[in-house]
């Protein structure tokens, strides 16, 4: 969507972010979700319960979300604020490697303890 956009609607837009970044205020229409309930697969649709709600949020608010993501991750791993065996939600790192790190601390464990 906004690819599409003229280059000043995209400098505005970027303007209105950072705004809503300084001033900590966010607005109030971008708040709001729109609700779509999904029926589940082979359930009744009579029963409120085979339905799946989905919200529909703003695009802006969609993209406001992510750089504050993008900046808050960067600003954790920048400044090594995160634990070193933390592995969820976290870029270049896996459930796997964690099994690993578990993996390659029980065999040095275990070589430690036969040395005895």
């Amino acid at each position: 969507m906004l690819h599409n956009l003229y280059p000043n609607s995209i400098s505005y837009f970027t303007s209105l972010l950072n705004r809503i970044l300084l001033s900590s205020s966010f607005p109030s229409m971008w708040k709001m979700a729109v609700v779509v309930p999904l029926l589940k697969p082979l359930k009744d649709p009579s029963l409120p319960l085979s339905y799946r709600p989905i919200s529909v949020l703003s695009v802006l608010s969609k993209i406001l979300e992510r750089i504050l993501d993008r900046r808050l991750v960067w600003f954790l791993e920048t400044n090594k604020i995160l634990s070193h065996s933390q592995y969820g939600c976290r870029r270049g790192r896996s459930a796997l490697m964690a099994l690993a790190d578990l993996d390659t601390r029980i065999y040095e464990a275990e070589e430690k303890n036969s040395n005895f």
